[in-house]
């Protein structure tokens, strides 16, 4: 496939064409109503730190030692565009996060990749206290910062390799500045508002959907220049990306999660939602916060700029459940406007006064309480901590017409990546004596110790990547090297 970039600078030249024809008509028309800013104080400034500090620390044990989840190594090494376009599972995703994953030096190790969503995580937590603090003060402010630092799902999006975080935090941004943009009219937040939508859909497709909707929703009974703007800065950012669709949409054909699948339905997708947050007490959390925001809603307590978060995430959900009507979905689909979820509920909670701020807080704490269970389910055993070990690939690269079994099975997910260039599971279109594979440049198999004798029978020469602490007791298998955390076996069965 050839290169992106020169789509991708014609996307560039028609964004600051559709920015200066934007300036050029907005001149002279009259402008926002204006806004009356809060000067910041220091104690702003102190419980900002207090709630970065605190996401930072929930979010850096065991960044490492985490599971890669499916498709992380997606990322891992693709440095330009033009390798983003080649490769048809990474076109399932925008290039920012593998690019800037790649460049943060993640190709050698996952906690640098990892290290990317971890500052967008942060800084999502103290966006969110500038965007509550500016609709219901500091009080509400908080309790939205510490509830997001504390959140097990956006601390699991801030622990992956993937996008979900670059994008909550774009679509948090573009929603900021969209705000900003209405109440003063000034064409720099117009132009912050392009550049932060363009950044979000480099960073996940999911985003387009509350993106627009959030446009059309500010819309109505603004005046000419405001309409202007809001349409001039939606197709500046879509400018900048356009380059992305011809590129992207014949990966579509692939499906949700890389291939065919039965649907989910939209009934169970919901429940997922609802259980987003992880852990049994989760749908009734949400419940709660929903019950508010409905709340606020009848009582005509919401303004524009929850009003229109309010459309966003609706949109968000929509595509959920119509998505799950065509093929399965995940409940992580909904990530990318958690925190604009978390504003809502915050700024809901203070138009109801004490009893609101209380319910907000207990469902905050609720998600806190979840967070040792969210742990104790990240640690589990990894056949690769996500640590380069170059003795071993360059052992299995030397020989690649011998299969290669990960021992346990759910950490097929790296090798597969680094030694065939694509992803583990059913969708490969290959029977499986085990409970995982994918044909590449050989078999892969993801497998347990115990049915290692099964996988013999069948290949008499056989490599087993396995995670030191999982026992090995087939014989015929000898060790070649210890690395990483994992050792690598050559087993044969002797006839």
């Amino acid at each position: 496939m050839t290169s992106p970039l020169p789509a991708a600078l014609t996307g560039v030249v028609a964004a600051v064409g559709l920015t200066l024809l934007r300036a050029r008509l907005r001149r002279g028309s009259s402008a926002g109503p204006g806004e009356r800013t809060l000067a910041w104080r220091p104690a702003d400034v102190v419980v900002v730190l207090l709630a970065v500090g605190v996401a930072l620390i929930a979010r850096l044990p065991w960044l490492e030692a985490r599971p890669l989840d499916n498709d992380e190594p997606v990322g891992l090494g693709l440095a330009s565009l033009a390798d983003w376009a080649r490769e048809r599972d990474a076109r399932l995703h925008p290039p920012l996060p593998a690019l800037l994953m790649t460049w943060a030096g993640g190709a050698g190790e996952i906690a640098r990749a990892r290290s990317v969503s971890v500052l967008a995580g942060v800084a999502s937590v103290a966006l969110v206290f500038a965007v509550v603090r500016a609709a219901a003060g500091r009080g509400p402010a908080a309790l939205a910062a510490l509830w997001l630092g504390l959140m097990p799902a956006a601390v699991h999006t801030s622990q992956l390799a993937r996008g979900y975080a670059l994008c909550a935090l774009g679509v948090l941004a573009a929603h900021a500045c969209l705000t900003k943009a209405l109440a003063t009219g000034e064409e720099r937040w117009f132009l912050a508002y392009s550049l932060a939508v363009a950044a979000t859909l480099l960073s996940e497709y999911l985003a387009f959907a509350p993106i627009l909707v959030s446009a059309l929703a500010a819309l109505p009974g603004r005046s000419a220049s405001l309409r202007i703007g809001i349409v001039g800065g939606l197709g500046a950012g879509l400018a900048l990306v356009a380059f992305l669709a011809p590129v992207a949409l014949p990966t579509l054909t692939l499906g949700v999660g890389g291939g065919p699948h039965a649907p989910t339905g939209a009934w169970r997708a919901l429940g997922d939602a609802l259980a987003l947050f992880s852990g049994p007490a989760a749908p009734f959390n949400a419940l709660l916060a929903l019950a508010l925001i409905v709340s606020a809603a009848r009582r005509r307590a919401l303004a524009g700029p929850e009003r229109i978060a309010l459309w966003a995430l609706g949109a968000a959900t929509a595509v959920l459940l119509l998505a799950a009507e065509l093929t399965a979905v995940r409940a992580r689909y909904l990530l990318h406007v958690v925190p604009l979820f978390v504003c809502v509920v915050a700024t809901s909670a203070r138009s109801l006064g004490r009893l609101g701020v209380g319910v907000a807080a207990f469902v905050a704490l609720g998600h806190a309480g979840l967070l040792p269970a969210y742990y104790v389910g990240a640690i589990a055993t990894e056949a690769s901590t996500g640590r380069r070990a170059p003795v071993t690939l360059a052992l299995l690269e030397a020989d690649p017409n011998v299969p290669v079994a990960v021992v346990p099975a759910h950490a097929l997910g790296e090798p597969s990546w680094r030694l065939a260039r694509a992803f583990p599971g059913r969708d490969a279109g290959l029977a499986c004596p085990a409970e995982l594979c994918v044909r590449g440049r050989r078999v892969l198999y993801g497998t347990s110790a115990a049915r290692l004798s099964e996988l013999l029978a069948r290949e008499p020469r056989l490599y087993v990547w396995q995670r030191d602490d999982a026992l090995l007791v087939t014989p015929g298998c000898g060790a070649l090297v210890r690395e990483a955390g994992s050792t690598l076996w050559l087993c044969t069965l002797a006839r």
